[in-house]
Formats: structure tokens, C-alpha cells, sequence
């Protein structure tokens, strides 16, 4: 398995999408340092020449519960998890992380960390298809959702110094809220989403570079 251009793509527009949401104070909740902890990344296993190299801390092992049940890739892979890209960006003094499935199934995760605290959220798009409602009492389809976690935990490997260039190491575990989306027989189906998220990410400066472009000032 690899991980393809698309899927950083598809990080990035996510990224957006988080930035521009806003987050209710309750939602915002103190991370834990534990370098203790395991970290271990299985995705770093598949890339063994120096073309992917430059991949190696940009990883996640993404598992993905639906309804209760674990989303797997194709049994071909042989995991129970799907290697990811994790893309980490500073704006000031705040840190925003990304990771997400892609076309293969439709569904990203942005974590942002500001001070001792962090937030996330949940963003579903089915190649922008109007599919996707809040409530079953919603008469008009989204294209995409946004969802807050109903609970949600961080670990880190040791607190981040908010540096372009430091690697964040951590794992990350959340519910989210549930959310409706139509089939192929048009019928509504409840979607509860459950992420653990075990992540290696590079931060980058991108985001301070252009904010005079996307004329975000707030967080």
C-alpha cells in the first residue's frame, strides 16, 4: 500500500476546512505527555527505499470505527488499519495537524493544539456528492460534514516547542457526533464515527507564509 498524492491533497483541503470551523470552548481539552507511551508506527514498515524516505515522518496508522464496527482496508494489505499522511502546520502559536483516508473512504481528521489544549474534528466528503444531512429531519443533502467528538483523548510524546521542523509524535482517540448519509438505495443511514490515530508529523511554517493570501486572522 502507498500513499498517494491525492491523499495529501485531500489533507490539505481538510486542513482548510478545520481552520475555518469553529470549535466550542467545552470542546477544547488538556493533552497528556507521556513518553512512556508506545508510539510505534506500522506504516513506517512500508517504505524501504530512499524515494519514500521523505514520507517517514509525515505517517499514520489510521483506525476507523464505523457504528461500532472496525473499517478495514482491502484484505489484500493484511492490516487493520490504513496507512495515512500526517500533515502538521504552525499558524503563530498554534499547531494543526492532519490526517486523512482519501478517496478510499471519504473521511479526515484535524486536531489543532493551541497552549496546553487541543480540539478536533471530523470532516466526511464522498467525492462531493450530496449525500450527507445532520439529522434524519434535514430536508437538504450536503456535499460535506463537519463533526465535533463527543470525547476525545491526546497523548504526546513530549510537549511541543511550536518550532517549523520539530516532529510531534502522538497518538490521538475520539467519538464523534453522529450524522446521516444517504445510500445507493436512497436511504438515510446513521454514521458514528470512532478514530485512533497513532501519528508521526514534520511541522511545517506553510501556514504563516499565507495568511495574508487566505485572510485568516483569528483562530
Amino acid at each position: 500500500m502507498r500513499i498517494s498524492p491525492s491523499a495529501f491533497l485531500s489533507i490539505i483541503f481538510l486542513f482548510f476546512s478545520f481552520y475555518v470551523s469553529a470549535q466550542t470552548p467545552e470542546a477544547w481539552k488538556a493533552y497528556r505527555v507521556q513518553p512512556a507511551h508506545s508510539y510505534a508506527l506500522n506504516s513506517g514498515k512500508l517504505f524501504h527505499n530512499k524515494k519514500k524516505a521523505g514520507l517517514e515522518n509525515n505517517l499514520a496508522d489510521f483506525y476507523l470505527y464505523r457504528n461500532g464496527e472496525l473499517v478495514k482496508p482491502p484484505k489484500k494489505f493484511q492490516h487493520d488499519f490504513f496507512p495515512a499522511g500526517c500533515l502538521c502546520f504552525k499558524y503563530d502559536d498554534t499547531l494543526l495537524l492532519n490526517s486523512g483516508l482519501g478517496s478510499s473512504v471519504g473521511i479526515g481528521v484535524g486536531i489543532k493544539i493551541y497552549g496546553g489544549k487541543f480540539t478536533g474534528s471530523l470532516h466526511a466528503n464522498n467525492q462531493n456528492k450530496l449525500v450527507y444531512k445532520q439529522s434524519l429531519d434535514d430536508s437538504i443533502y450536503l456535499e460535506s460534514i463537519l463533526e465535533e467528538p463527543v470525547s476525545q483523548s491526546l497523548k504526546l510524546y513530549r510537549n511541543p516547542s511550536f518550532a517549523a521542523g520539530e516532529v510531534i509524535i502522538g497518538e490521538y482517540h475520539a467519538i464523534y457526533k453522529k450524522f446521516y448519509q444517504k445510500n445507493s438505495h436512497d436511504k438515510d443511514q446513521i454514521r458514528r464515527y470512532e478514530v485512533r490515530i497513532i501519528f508521526k508529523c514534520r511541522v511545517t511554517g506553510g501556514v504563516d507564509s499565507m495568511k495574508t493570501l487566505t485572510g485568516m486572522n483569528n483562530k
